[in-house]
């Protein structure tokens, strides 16, 4: 590849998975400002190695893969003790909005807020899993576990999230 096919493959990847980027790692992190600076370390790494790329998996699962190691990479390093949850997942009702639609909003709120509150290995797979769309063979392979630890996980997830919620878990 050119230089020049670079640029614009790397151009192509930024605006096809970009948003997905920064909410898998905002949702791992927790911070607006992490997840910023783990949109640019992905798509870096992304772009030294897309020569070695073999396109064994999609793309999606191999950015998704990458943005998730380098969200790994932060939860280790001594950033993880500042983070802060912030406002900036939530959008606020205005003076137009009907009562059903602000109840909506209130659950949809109160749901991602009971997520962030899961621990790590269960927040990554409801992200994964609900919000990008990945099947468990892709979960799989971007967190590096069996399909049947993504599928025990994601059981206990949705249970912890049901109890959060007032249901009732299934057991």
């Amino acid at each position: 590849m050119t230089p020049s096919e670079t640029a614009e493959e790397i151009t192509r990847l930024v605006e096809l998975y970009g948003n997905d980027v920064f909410r898998t790692a905002f949702v791992i992190l927790k911070s607006k400002e992490l997840a910023e600076d783990v949109y640019q370390e992905t798509f870096l790494r992304v772009c030294r190695s897309l020569s070695g790329y073999r396109r064994e998996s999609s793309e999606k699962t191999w950015i998704t893969s990458i943005a998730v190691n380098v969200c790994r990479d932060y939860m280790r390093s001594a950033w993880k003790r500042r983070v802060v949850v912030t406002d900036d997942f939530f959008s606020y009702a205005s003076d137009s909005d009907t009562e059903e639609t602000i109840e909506k909003r209130n659950e949809k709120k109160e749901l991602i807020e009971a997520i962030m509150k899961l621990p790590d290995k269960y927040r990554e797979i409801i992200h994964l899993y609900y919000y990008q769309d990945m099947n468990v063979k892709d979960i799989a392979g971007v967190l590096k576990i069996p399909g049947g630890t993504v599928k025990s996980r994601l059981f206990k997830a949705r249970n912890l999230l049901c109890g959060m919620m007032g249901g009732e878990a299934h057991g």
